[in-house]
């Protein structure tokens, strides 16, 4: 061959907000915190996962000047409310409004932790409680806050359903890029190994 074959490939710019498409969607949480005083929390993130087997440990990003990171770099407390495509979709509106106001207009209720953590989201199908283990920060203000799983639970109507109606019924919701939220699409395949 006197040419080599163009590739499909095109490199997209360093900045995350330019990737349009976005490869790399984020699953959307509602993150609870509590203050010094007593208060919760609630913002909204996109930027969670898993990070260990063992712990089991997850983490999420923030900005290290928002009162997420704050509280919970101070009380060493997270939790993590795992909602559906649908109660996801109010995200934008939570994080633009004021503190106070936030659980009124995500329309959503706080149920206190059975662990002593932090208080999670009743109308979410799932939530993770965690005690934080590492913080990590990075150039331009921006952490990665790691924590433990003390405590996973879910409405216990999902852990009777089918695998593909239990997902159907968790609908997670993923952030790709301003204006562009994505759903999981369920389908049960034969023969896929678990591998990490």
């Amino acid at each position: 061959m006197d040419q080599i074959a163009a590739s499909p490939f095109h490199p997209l710019p360093a900045d995350k907000w330019q990737w349009r498409p976005s490869p790399v969607p984020g699953q959307i949480v509602y993150v609870t915190t509590r203050d010094a005083d007593g208060e919760v929390n609630l913002a909204p993130k996109s930027w969670v996962s898993m990070a260990a087997f063992r712990g089991p440990i997850i983490g999420f990003g923030c900005s290290e000047q928002h009162q997420t990171c704050a509280n919970a770099t101070a009380t060493e407390r997270f939790t993590l409310n795992f909602p559906t495509a649908r109660q996801a979709e109010r995200a934008p509106e939570v994080a633009d409004a004021p503190r106070e106001s936030r659980l009124a207009v995500a329309g959503l209720t706080l149920e206190e932790s059975r662990v002593g953590g932090v208080p999670h989201l009743l109308e979410c199908p799932a939530y993770a409680d965690c005690s934080l283990t590492r913080t990590v920060r990075f150039d331009g203000g921006e952490v990665f806050l790691f924590g433990r799983i003390d405590l996973l639970a879910m409405h216990e109507e999902l852990l009777r359903l089918p695998t593909k109606d239990a997902y159907a019924r968790l609908a997670p919701a993923f952030f790709c890029e301003p204006g562009v939220v994505g759903e999981l699409r369920v389908g049960v395949r034969k023969n896929v190994r678990a591998w990490h």
